[in-house]
């Protein structure tokens, strides 16, 4: 891989990486995000994140929150297969957010993007309700990767209560284990919603978990992945490598 920007700030080494057309961002080594300017899919985490968005129909996600930008992975898939009125994205790194706008070129009409603290840009929201809000609020340690913010009840609640009466809340974790030592993994914080979905794939670890306030199903996600010519082909050719499996809900 060749370097293409680098920058060193308060300890962490940044890197964009380039293989062939696609670009990876590193902070100390450890990936956060990738981008290629004509390939929707990753084959990693960044695939489980936008997947929810299929479970319905494209016209119910107008408004959309991204907590953790990185360097804007989401925002293509984002904009071509569900097409929102406004995608917010926060970031709290400004060299992350620099990386997204200066060499990965994400931007435009209907994007916002905010250097904030997600949780200080949470507790100051009072604005209309988002269709899709998905939390990566992941930090590097060392060479090793945490969550930012705990996945306390709080968190889970104050983030719901942004979401539109049919919206979807996904969650990133490091793990199935993390996720079910935590307090959305709880049956107390189902009421509300129609149902939650754990999401994985053979590339990493995480466990990516949506949770849907109307009726949706794996069927129906895979009939709109098989619908995008891409992401048809992806699957086919074992790119878009996921499995999906019911938490809860009939």
């Amino acid at each position: 891989m060749a370097v293409v920007w680098q920058h060193y700030s308060e300890a962490v080494h940044y890197e964009v990486r380039s293989h062939g057309a696609t670009m990876r961002l590193y902070a100390n080594g450890i990936q956060h995000s990738e981008f290629h300017p004509r390939r929707l899919v990753t084959g990693s985490v960044w695939d489980l994140l936008w997947l929810p968005a299929l479970f319905h129909a494209p016209q119910q996600c107008r408004r959309v929150l991204v907590l953790g930008l990185g360097g804007g992975s989401l925002v293509a898939p984002l904009q071509q297969l569900v097409a929102p009125e406004l995608l917010v994205g926060v970031e709290m790194d400004p060299l992350h957010l620099r990386v997204a706008e200066e060499v990965f070129g994400i931007g435009g009409d209907g994007v916002e993007l905010h250097c904030a603290d997600a949780r200080d840009w949470v507790a100051g929201w009072n604005g209309e309700p988002f269709d899709l809000i998905i939390e990566d609020l992941f930090a590097p340690v060392d060479r090793d990767v945490t969550r930012a913010v705990e996945a306390s009840r709080s968190w889970f609640n104050r983030l719901a209560g942004m979401l539109s009466p049919s919206g979807t809340l996904v969650m990133n974790f490091g793990d199935y284990r993390e996720f079910r030592s935590s307090a959305p993994a709880g049956r107390r914080l189902r009421k509300g919603w129609q149902a939650g979905f754990r999401f994985s794939t053979p590339d990493c670890h995480n466990a990516v978990v949506a949770w849907l306030r109307t009726p949706s199903d794996s069927k129906a996600l895979r009939e709109r992945v098989r619908s995008h010519r891409e992401l048809s082909r992806a699957l086919d050719k074992g790119r878009l490598n996921y499995q999906v499996r019911r938490l809860f809900g009939s």
